[in-house]
């Protein structure tokens, strides 16, 4: 999920990494510490400031998203290749409904 943030939202501080991947700050420097120590990820600091940091994806961190999300794509294209025409407009319409809503604090 993070390495996923990430790919949505490069260069972003770690506070705002951690709301977007729903986990604590806390959790959040351990997976980073983790995805940094196999390549995935690099923190930098900013030039004027050298307090700000951000992380930001290397390019075998996003290869593996890349990868990951082709998979993913296949595994929901055989999935609706099994429902027909009238059960996909439903899951459609109803998809519509709930992006159309709120997101709950």
């Amino acid at each position: 999920r993070v390495l996923f943030c990430l790919w949505v939202e490069p260069d972003v501080a770690p506070a705002r990494l951690a709301v977007l991947s729903g986990v604590s700050r806390a959790t959040i420097s351990s997976v980073v510490n983790t995805l940094e120590r196999k390549g995935l990820v690099t923190r930098d600091r900013r030039s004027r400031d050298r307090r700000v940091v951000t992380v930001s994806l290397t390019e075998p961190g996003r290869e593996l998203v890349r990868r990951a999300f082709a998979r993913q794509h296949e595994r929901e294209r055989a999935w609706l290749a099994e429902v027909d025409r009238c059960d996909l407009e439903r899951l459609n319409a109803l998809l519509r409904e709930l992006l159309a809503r709120p997101v709950p604090d």
